[in-house]
């Protein structure tokens, strides 16, 4: 089932939107949280440059999605290669913050509401890479 070219790029807009909340509460909600923790195992100046990262690599995944949404004019080898690896990387940088939340979540009570985020940053990842790989395939091929 094909989709339309208004329905791909929805779908891709509301990837885009996902990654975008995801390096939002990773910036507002878990660096503020790790920068002032005093957890024995956990070093806040290793952790909070490695979640600037996150953002910022979650924003550039954004932009691309963005871009090949409103640029590209339908399925082609060249969108569904970036669309696939795009999706991929997103899976991958949703794995890389469940690793964090697993090590805050051995952290113990002071670092729950950062392991609850990072969980629900997993699962917007999870969620906004499977759909745009699952766009890449569903776009229309251009005419």
């Amino acid at each position: 089932m094909l989709t339309s070219p208004l329905q791909s790029r929805s779908l891709l807009a509301a990837c885009a939107a996902l990654v975008v909340v995801v390096a939002l509460v990773v910036a507002v909600g878990v660096i503020p949280q790790v920068r002032v923790a005093n957890v024995p195992d956990i070093s806040p100046e290793s952790a909070v440059p490695a979640f600037w990262v996150s953002v910022g690599l979650h924003l550039l995944a954004a932009l691309v999605l963005v871009l090949t949404a409103t640029l590209s004019k339908g399925r082609s080898r060249i969108s569904t290669s970036v669309l696939v690896v795009t999706g991929i990387a997103i899976l991958l940088f949703g794995f890389v913050l469940s690793d964090a939340a697993l090590a805050f979540r051995e952290a113990g009570p002071s670092m729950r509401t950062v392991t609850m985020l990072l969980f629900g940053c997993v699962a917007a990842d999870v969620l906004a890479g499977a759909l745009t790989i699952a766009t890449a395939f569903l776009r229309p091929a251009r005419a």
